[in-house]
């Protein structure tokens, strides 16, 4: 559709030069509303719409009074652009001014008695209206699918539409591979490959899809054109820290932090957990240590917890892993109950540490349950491709080891506590659970000589 306003432009333009054109002020005032609405389609797509604007402004004074030129370019200029393709920052403020005019004056769209939502009734726009002021009405607040779709029916190269679709049903790729928003992003990327929304979305369902390469890519073409882009930047970080791209996402993190956004504890976390696996101990600390001082949030606080006791910093060490224990939903905290049970055994407060223990092995137990599930709900899917849904079950299978092994080792180290307590039978039928692990079976044996050797107590 910007490309129609293009040519329409064009036509305007030459119209307005001809020799009639003093006389037909008509003309000029399609020219000024063509460019106003040039400007707008680019600042929602996240262009430069300065050129535009400028084209406008200049047109202004000969447009008829009745057409309130000047009104039209402050209402356009205080649009806001697309909010994917910049840093939060950069419209932070006007978002913060655009709801603060809502919220001081809620009765200018309606009538007291009329309860419609506002954004709804603006929605309310003739079945035959212009596709563009159908895609306007469609693309605001929630999305209304269907009113895009038949835009998108209605002229096929609207890529913007296209584009608004894209980042409706890009939530569901995580189940579905993505398909459908890879289609649509694909359509808008080829028209407006500049348009910096459009890659972080692009990588953004490459994420969510499970294809942490391909979203990087996408990524650091958005951070070309936003060098500031702060969402792009620390999703980049997130995704070399999931392919254990340690020291790239160590220095993306650190360039996230350098933005100093209201999230930076985001990025001190993740430098955090990429010097932790690099075993710079010293360094992981004071990352988790600067991440604490902004955010308590319960992957902040386990994360201080393993750091701590990997210091052998004991104390800390337990006060960090049980608040993170006691944040909404700590129970299914399984990590922080693991590391709990190995602080409290190191301190020699084996009951405790037993409970830790056992709590954890539910709760791997838990995931492990979850997981197997959603393997067997993809595989009778029909949902994406069938290449997506292979990826996806032998990435929920390294997940349901990996959850099953920790499973075993917790059941492993609390049967050790139960036999310090003299728990033997409960210690014996840990013991099983931990005996599912080839990697434990050495130590499985050893302890239930020791079991037969401890004296029974009448």
């Amino acid at each position: 559709m910007l490309d129609c306003l293009q040519d329409a432009r064009r036509t305007f333009e030459r119209l307005a030069a001809g020799k009639r054109s003093k006389s037909s002020p008509a003309t000029v005032a399609r020219l000024f509303e063509t460019d106003v609405l040039i400007a707008l389609r680019e600042k929602e797509l996240g262009l430069d719409s300065r050129g535009a604007m400028e084209r406008a402004q200049a047109l202004a004074p000969r447009v008829p009074a009745t057409f309130e030129a000047g009104r039209v370019i402050a209402l356009a200029d205080h649009a806001l652009p697309d909010g994917n393709a910049y840093p939060l920052k950069a419209t932070a403020v006007r978002k913060y001014i655009a709801l603060a005019v809502d919220c001081s004056y809620p009765d200018r769209y309606k009538e007291r008695s009329d309860t419609t939502n506002p954004l709804e009734r603006r929605r309310e726009v003739p079945i035959n209206a212009p596709p563009l002021v159908a895609y306007r009405a469609a693309n605001c607040a929630n999305a209304d699918t269907l009113g895009l779709k038949r835009v998108l029916a209605a002229v096929p190269q609207f890529d913007e539409a296209a584009y608004a679709l894209g980042n409706v049903v890009v939530w569901f790729a995580g189940e579905t591979g993505g398909d459908d928003a890879r289609k649509y992003y694909a359509s808008a990327y080829g028209r407006f490959p500049r348009a910096a929304g459009i890659t972080f979305m692009s990588g953004w369902l490459n994420l969510n899809a499970g294809d942490c390469r391909e979203a990087i890519r996408y990524f650091d073409e958005t951070v070309a054109m936003q060098p500031e882009h702060d969402r792009a930047i620390l999703q980049t970080a997130i995704c070399q820290s999931t392919l254990h791209e340690d020291s790239a996402a160590i220095a993306t993190a650190t360039r996230f932090i350098a933005l100093d956004t209201p999230d930076i504890a985001q990025g001190y976390y993740w430098r955090a957990i990429g010097r932790l696996r690099r075993r710079e101990l010293d360094l992981a600390r004071s990352d988790v240590e600067l991440a604490k001082a902004r955010s308590r949030a319960a992957e902040v606080l386990t994360a201080a917890g393993i750091i701590e006791f990997e210091q052998a910093d004991f104390t800390i060490a337990e006060t960090d892993l049980r608040g993170a224990r006691a944040a909404p939903k700590g129970d299914e905290n399984c990590n922080a109950g693991f590391y709990l049970g190995s602080v409290l055994t190191k301190r020699e407060a084996w009951a405790e540490a037993a409970a830790s223990y056992d709590s954890a092995m539910v709760c791997y137990d838990d995931k492990a349950n979850v997981i197997a599930a959603k393997i067997e709900q993809v595989r009778q899917s029909t949902r994406g491709s069938a290449e997506f849904r292979a990826k996806r079950i032998a990435s929920l299978e390294a997940d349901l080891a990996d959850r099953r092994k920790r499973n075993q080792t917790s059941a492993f180290n609390s049967a050790s506590m139960n036999a310090r307590l003299g728990n033997l039978a409960r210690a014996a039928e840990l013991l099983q659970v931990a005996a599912q692990s080839p990697d434990l079976a050495d130590q499985v044996e050893r302890l239930r000589e020791q079991l037969v050797q401890v004296p029974r107590h009448q």
